[in-house]
């Protein structure tokens, strides 16, 4: 198997066209209002669609909301997975997953890792992501060796990704690689920063 890599934090259309012909297999919108990266429903709509146009597949990011407003959400933009980034409970992803919804569930980390095993069952992927003063985006790696005792491929990793510490990371062999800040300049998503990442990637 090989590490894919998602791109997060997706504000605009002008993005997608930007970088839809790399080797990006994921690209995420955030719809918890609190982040600068928010995005509303009409908008997301609108980039889901150019993703899709690219082959790609669409994450949105979820931050404690109500079932209902996620289920709507789901509907209206055809997002193709959703990752909970808040402390929605195992309930909470079993409703999602018996209504056929992939699901991604954050877990926030430092030095240990939490227990995870009520939520296995409903979701594809745990995403471990750093312990810090945002809920994610902290642009910061906890220390990833906590992440030995993993499976190889089953889960996904976020927090600080950067061309520099690439490699160390793919050596935890995660399903994916979720990037954001680190990939940006002046708050937008910079093509030549990702290109690098890509490229690393492939060696």
């Amino acid at each position: 198997m090989t590490t894919k890599l998602k791109i997060c934090g997706i504000r605009s259309v002008a993005e997608i066209e930007a970088l839809g012909d790399l080797a990006i297999d994921y690209f995420g919108c955030i719809f918890a209002e609190n982040s600068k990266r928010y995005v509303n429903v009409a908008l997301a709509t609108d980039i889901v669609k150019k993703i899709h146009q690219a082959g790609k597949q669409a994450v949105g990011v979820f931050v404690d909301m109500p079932l209902q407003v996620v289920q709507q959400t789901i509907a209206a933009t055809k997002i193709d997975i959703v990752q909970l980034h808040g402390s929605e409970s195992p309930l909470y992803c079993q409703t999602l997953q018996q209504e056929g919804i992939t699901l991604w569930k954050a877990f926030p980390v430092w030095d240990t890792l939490p227990d995870i095993s009520a939520y296995l069952p409903y979701i594809q992927h745990p995403l471990f992501d750093t312990k810090g003063a945002n809920k994610g985006g902290n642009g910061i790696a906890f220390r990833w060796e906590v992440l030995k005792g993993m499976s190889a491929y089953s889960f996904v990793l976020a927090g600080g990704i950067e061309e520099n510490n690439l490699q160390e990371a793919l050596s935890y062999q995660p399903a994916i690689l979720d990037v954001n800040s680190k990939v940006e300049v002046n708050d937008r998503k910079n093509r030549r920063l990702i290109e690098r990442l890509i490229e690393k990637l492939a060696n």
